[in-house]
């Protein structure tokens, strides 16, 4: 069941995504937060990673609790994933990189199975290619201390439900600001990372192929 739901969405996957559709239904209501758009001749390319695993018959998939800095990001819920970095051969490897460095997942065991669409994030600069990748286990993480306040293990089913989608309100740099987000174990998954997700909800939504049921994932994987 867990194989034949990834084959299907890596079929899917390499068709025409729903893009800024689906980005928008999770959209602030203000983008940037902090006045108007930076000058994007500047701009940073980066990847972040959708990492579906199974744990107790179940797709999860982990965010991350950024500690408080002086950034555009703190203290906010994210996909694990940065910056392009020369050492990098292209933006999968960016995303596999980040995901060792931030929550201790070695790349030789994921599996990428396709990407979604783009976002440009305006708070701080950055053009953010999404990666939907499986891992055939449940993982022991081990968070970056610097980088990591702790991991949120969220189910796919509640990333899926409606219910789980709300909202707030709130004034950001002097800016009134409606978000809608997803509320996972009182975490506010909002901004750009929700509207990454929203893109993954709609596609798997579309597919009308909910994973349920038990598989014994490590002996099954999935084709390449």
């Amino acid at each position: 069941m867990f194989n034949n739901f990834i084959q299907i969405l890596q079929e899917r996957l390499k068709g025409e995504l729903p893009g800024a559709l689906a980005h928008s239904k999770m959209s602030p209501s203000k983008r940037p937060t902090f006045g108007t758009f930076p000058k994007q001749t500047t701009t940073r390319e980066s990847s972040v990673l959708i990492l579906l695993y199974i744990k107790n018959n179940e797709f999860y998939v982990p965010f991350i609790q950024r500690p408080k800095y002086n950034g555009a990001h703190s203290a906010q819920v994210s996909l694990p994933g940065g910056k392009f970095e020369p050492q990098d051969k292209n933006l999968i490897d960016t995303a596999l990189r980040e995901t060792w460095e931030e929550i201790g997942v070695k790349p030789d065991k994921i599996q990428i199975v396709g990407g979604l669409t783009p976002i440009y994030i305006p708070n701080s600069n950055y053009n953010v290619t999404p990666y939907v990748a499986y891992l055939a286990e449940c993982p022991t993480f081990t968070p970056d201390a610097f980088e990591v306040d702790y991991i949120i293990e969220a189910k796919l089913s509640q990333l899926i439900a409606p219910e789980t989608i709300q909202s707030f309100v709130k004034n950001i740099n002097g800016h009134i600001i409606e978000a809608p987000f997803f509320s996972i174990d009182n975490c506010k998954i909002w901004g750009a990372t929700a509207m990454i997700i929203s893109e993954l909800k709609e596609l798997i939504n579309n597919l009308e192929l909910i994973p349920s049921g038990s598989c014994n994932a490590q002996n099954d994987p999935i084709s390449r």
